[in-house]
């Protein structure tokens, strides 16, 4: 399947710094995601559980590469664990006057351990507009999640 190359950017009204510790806090994902079903503490980085294309979770492995709290964040998968999808990417957080801007580079390959699987999983991703979709929804949900927090915080 052909690589997938997504970016997306959004302004959140909240502080770099709260935006940060949201972003980092892997762990509370599936509480505020409609897709993201767990993610847990691997060997090395977080493993993490999403809603693939029925009946098919799509599961990876990640580890940061390059991390400098509170303005960026680079992640691989974890070379040698099991995956569904490869991925690499990077999260940029800047200030602006309205909050904090989010700019997310993600790119992924599905690797699924049967071709039947993955031919399967290229189709439903033409039909459907999956990961697109998956990668969209979780930056909105995100950025409601944050908002949220932000507004109690400062309640």
């Amino acid at each position: 399947m052909p690589l997938m190359v997504e970016e997306f950017e959004a302004v959140i009204r909240a502080p770099v710094e709260t935006v940060w510790e949201a972003l980092t806090d892997f762990a509370t994902w599936p509480s505020w995601s409609t897709y993201i079903q767990s993610v847990d503490r691997a060997e090395r980085g977080w493993r993490f559980v999403a809603r693939g294309m029925p009946p098919v979770n799509l599961v990876w492995v990640a580890e940061s590469t390059r991390r400098e709290p509170p303005r960026y964040l680079e992640w691989r998968s974890v070379e040698g664990a099991q995956h569904d999808i490869d991925t690499t990417g990077w999260v940029r957080l800047e200030p602006t006057p309205e909050g904090t801007r989010l700019t997310v580079h993600f790119e992924g390959r599905p690797h699924f351990a049967s071709r039947l699987v993955d031919r399967a999983a290229e189709v439903y991703a033409m039909l459907f507009g999956e990961p697109h979709k998956l990668l969209k929804v979780t930056l909105e949900e995100f950025k409601a999640h944050v908002e949220q927090q932000a507004q109690r915080a400062s309640a």
